[in-house]
């Protein structure tokens, strides 16, 4: 039993929200990752750090400053300082009582529901036993490795996380064109690559897909509430959406990703795909 994250050329494209529905709840919160399913989606990307006493939580920041009522920072900290906190109310006062979750709680949760997980690594400190860690917890659960992608901008840590756990399947992101951007992208081993629109070109997209990579391009969020399509061409000119659909038209990327699902899906029904 796994989770299907390669939908390029079959019609259909997932629907990666980004931090759970995060537009309309609390990120990274079982709120967020239920308010995805309730918009028919089944693809999240979250945030993950290990604290003090090795337990592996869901969270952006590398400090629980921005999304709770506490301060400090997570490595630093212990499941139950962090479980005494209240992470929904910075959000709105409905949300109020929010608690933290546990990767472990998360994927027992996706798997139940069908969910696949794109788990991005916030580990800064102790990141060797960070994936330690990580390998027991994904081992102790049936189905885990089927249902997740470990991401990380840090290439090298993919390789580890490889070479401990070769079940694991990995995406790494690219945020700039490199000489030989495929190069770059095969030597961490990755089964997935995350592309942004400024350092996107055609040609690279369709060597990746050459050589069996998945693809996920992600949206950045503004401060300016525009739309992200927008955002990008008044910053960097051309026909951004067209760019888009075309890529979507000839089976270029496997999801789309950003914290605004509703956007995410007019994109994919203009492409004359199914958005999932």
């Amino acid at each position: 039993m796994s989770f299907n994250f390669n939908l390029a050329k079959s019609g259909k494209i997932l629907i990666n929200s980004h931090r759970g529905y995060s537009q309309l709840y609390p990120e990274n919160t079982l709120h967020a990752f239920e308010g995805a399913i309730k918009e028919g989606t089944y693809s999240l990307e979250i945030d993950v750090a290990m604290t003090i006493d090795n337990k592996i939580v869901v969270i952006h920041d590398h400090s629980v400053d921005r999304t709770s009522n506490g301060s400090g920072f997570v490595e630093e900290m212990t499941l139950a300082q962090l479980e005494a906190l209240d992470f929904g109310a910075w959000f709105a006062p409905k949300f109020r009582g929010t608690s933290i979750m546990t990767l472990e709680e998360l994927i027992h949760w996706a798997i139940k529901n069908q969910v696949g997980l794109v788990v991005e690594v916030k580990q800064r400190q102790r990141r060797f036993e960070f994936l330690a860690e990580l390998k027991i917890l994904l081992d102790s659960i049936p189905f885990a490795y089927g249902y997740t992608q470990l991401l990380a901008f840090d290439h090298p840590l993919m390789v580890r996380a490889k070479e401990i756990m070769p079940r694991v399947k990995t995406q790494v992101v690219t945020i700039a064109r490199y000489c030989n951007h495929l190069e770059a992208v095969m030597c961490s081993g990755a089964d997935f690559v995350c592309i942004e629109y400024p350092h996107a070109n055609e040609d690279d997209l369709r060597s990746f897909k050459k050589a069996g990579l998945g693809i996920r391009l992600y949206f950045q969020p503004n401060d300016e509430g525009l739309h992200p399509i927008e955002h990008l061409r008044l910053k960097y000119g051309g026909d951004v959406k067209a760019d888009v659909i075309r890529w979507m038209q000839e089976g270029l990327l496997d999801m789309i990703s950003h914290d605004d699902i509703s956007m995410l899906k007019e994109l994919a029904h203009e492409a004359g795909l199914e958005p999932v």
